[in-house]
């Protein structure tokens, strides 16, 4: 399953696979052992018990969709944009989310067609706006703030304060947000994780008067214990029109983030049930490997350099 999913099973391979790929690419390699049990609700309707755990279609090998691991790392970059107080490092990390995730929600949507097409609905606009903040990024939204959208008379009003708020990169025409707010393909891609183990456990729900339980409920989980890859390839296709050390820059600040939000997915965990302690797993080894020359230093974390591409721009 991992060779048809274009897993590395071997770190080994690492340098070979990240040298093809564009300069100021990367490949982040993963081995971790779970410490507690995983479950991802199977949409399986006809099973033993009434809880499986998320399995492969066809050869029914118990997974984590590259999805789950997006979904998972996103929601940890918005934890760490609102971290501190430092307007200028919140706005990295948000810049940094836009291009590894990428951009393709409604509220997104909606801000760009209305620059696009001069859209005159500008109550829904100021809806949307506020929507994004909170909602697709997480930015920490106040009284004060929301009065600001509000009481806003044009878009040039709105959008100066959106620039305020969360990047330096709006145009000072107004008319088109900056590549990373538009709709867009996220650089990197996640790839599915595999188990070879399965188990079961019992949740049974007390009655608080009798303080007897109820109902036990049956959960197939992968067990404490098993091993899985977690593979990510970060492929920085939209900056081909940029200058070296720009795409550097970026790809140095991505690569920072992205191993923070391992760690911390690592301890908050995976899947369902995360409130009860499922899902979290221990870095057993951690590789990265970058074709170019990218400084990033993270304790715990090994460089492995591939051969130097070619460059974006001459």
């Amino acid at each position: 399953m991992q060779q048809i999913s274009g897993i590395i099973t071997d770190k080994n391979n690492l340098k070979n696979i990240t040298k093809n790929l564009p300069r100021y690419s990367f490949t982040l390699w993963v081995k971790f052992k779970l410490t507690n049990p995983y479950f991802s609700k199977d949409d399986d309707e006809f099973y033993i018990i009434q809880n499986p755990v998320l399995k492969e279609k066809n050869f029914k090998v118990p997974m984590v969709r590259g999805s789950s691991w997006k979904g998972a790392l996103a929601g940890v970059f918005k934890e760490l944009l609102n971290e501190g107080n430092d307007l200028n490092k919140r706005k990295e990390i948000l810049e940094s989310y836009l291009r590894i995730f990428g951009a393709g929600s409604e509220n997104i949507k909606v801000i760009e067609e209305y620059l696009r097409d001069n859209s005159e609905d500008f109550e829904k606009f100021k809806e949307k706006i506020l929507e994004f903040m909170l909602f697709e990024i997480g930015i920490k939204v106040d009284k004060e703030l929301i009065n600001k959208i509000n009481n806003s008379k044009d878009e040039k009003s709105l959008l100066s304060e959106l620039k305020n708020q969360i990047s330096t990169k709006i145009q000072m025409s107004y008319s088109n947000l900056p590549i990373e707010f538009q709709t867009h393909k996220g650089r990197a891609i996640f790839y599915p994780t595999y188990f070879d183990r399965l188990s079961l456990e019992v949740i049974n729900p007390h009655d608080r008067r009798k303080r007897a339980g109820t109902a036990p409920i049956h959960y197939e989980v992968v067990p404490e214990g098993t091993e899985g890859l977690l593979q990510i390839i970060y492929i920085p296709f939209d900056a081909v029109l940029k200058e070296n050390d720009a795409v550097k820059k970026e790809a140095e600040k991505d690569l920072e983030n992205l191993l923070s939000a391992i760690e911390k997915v690592s301890q908050i965990g995976i899947g369902a049930k995360t409130k009860l302690g499922w899902g979290t797993f221990k870095l057993e080894e951690k590789y990265y490997c970058t074709n170019g020359d990218i400084g990033v230093e993270k304790e715990g974390w090994e460089d492995v350099k591939a051969k130097v591409g070619k460059s974006n721009k001459t």
